[in-house]
């Protein structure tokens, strides 16, 4: 048996898991740890992470590190994303945690991003056609896959904190930012004639904002919208009831909503309106919600390579 633990440093929060991989590769998550960090507010306007910055994402990984000598891990797989790799001051960070921490993270581009993201749904679906959707805290990363093959993918700036804070998504959403968010990520998508000429397809989301629409939905939150939810297929016609009535709601009342998690809700519309206008665009009806992430793509790819 193996033990391996994967760390995952994304703009919205850092997340651990541990998981024993058999000697058939068949592995089990025994332990998550998830750490709200937002390292994306901690950016100077020079693009650098801030001292605090660094000071807070530092004590985080000290105290997962401990977690993982507590659970015997064999070895540590650590991943950094969309704010690290953007910011000015990110290798540098890199290496400064290696000498403080003496661990080895890597930071990885867009198209990894995508691709392990691509391995986590390959490996979890019976689907063998769609367009992925992995909508983090600051980018976005599309893939397109053809007969469970990747054929096309794209990382694009349009997370859930950007759209957010670009668009004025925190409290009620007024029809011109909509309006405005709709003409941009139309214009963007246009750029990319593999997203416009495949309709139709059925679209998988990952990410934790995107579970939190799974949650709200199952938890009935809404008297008017008509749950159809099966094994975390959304219709489209759920999304945009969801989003039309989120959209007249502030942020304290969001935070109400039965299944939001606390540490979403300020970024939650920044998520629902990309995915209500991605499935508009490609007229797809159907969105299934992967449980896993990039960070079990990352251990599905280990797994095999013992």
């Amino acid at each position: 048996m193996n033990r391996v633990a994967i760390i995952d440093i994304g703009s919205n929060s850092l997340k651990l898991i541990i998981s024993d991989i058999y000697d058939n590769k068949f592995f089990q998550i025994s332990y998550e740890k998830k750490t709200k960090l937002r390292l994306s507010n901690y950016k100077t306007r020079a693009n650098d992470i801030t001292a605090l910055g660094i000071k807070k994402l530092t004590s985080s990984l000290e105290e997962m590190k401990k977690i993982c000598t507590l659970y015997r891990c064999n070895r540590i797989i650590a991943v950094a994303t969309e704010t690290l790799r953007k910011s000015r001051n990110g290798e540098a960070i890199i290496e400064s945690l290696k000498e403080s921490l003496n661990l080895d993270i890597k930071i990885i581009n867009g198209k990894q991003e995508a691709y392990y993201g691509f391995v986590s749904s390959v490996n979890s679906t019976n689907l063998r056609d769609f367009i992925q959707i992995d909508i983090g805290g600051s980018s976005a990363e599309i893939v397109l896959v053809k007969d469970k093959k990747l054929i096309k993918s794209v990382s694009l700036p349009y997370g859930s904190i950007p759209n957010t804070n670009n668009f004025n998504l925190l409290n009620k959403v007024s029809q011109e930012d909509e309006d405005k968010f709709k003409k941009t990520i139309f214009k963007e998508f246009d750029k990319y004639t593999w997203i416009k000429e495949n309709k139709n397809l059925p679209i998988i989301g990952i990410g934790g904002s995107v579970r939190c629409i799974e949650k709200i939905l199952r938890n009935h939150a809404f008297d008017d919208i008509d749950i159809l939810v099966d094994y975390y297929m959304i219709s489209y016609r759920n999304i945009n009831s969801l989003f039309n009535i989120v959209k007249k709601l502030n942020l304290d009342q969001k935070r109400e909503i039965k299944g939001m998690s606390s540490n979403r809700a300020d970024i939650f519309m920044g998520c629902l309106i990309l995915i209500k206008y991605l499935m508009l665009y490609i007229n797809s009806d159907k969105l299934s919600i992967s449980k896993f992430g990039i960070r079990e793509g990352i251990l599905f790819e280990y797994a095999e390579s013992l």
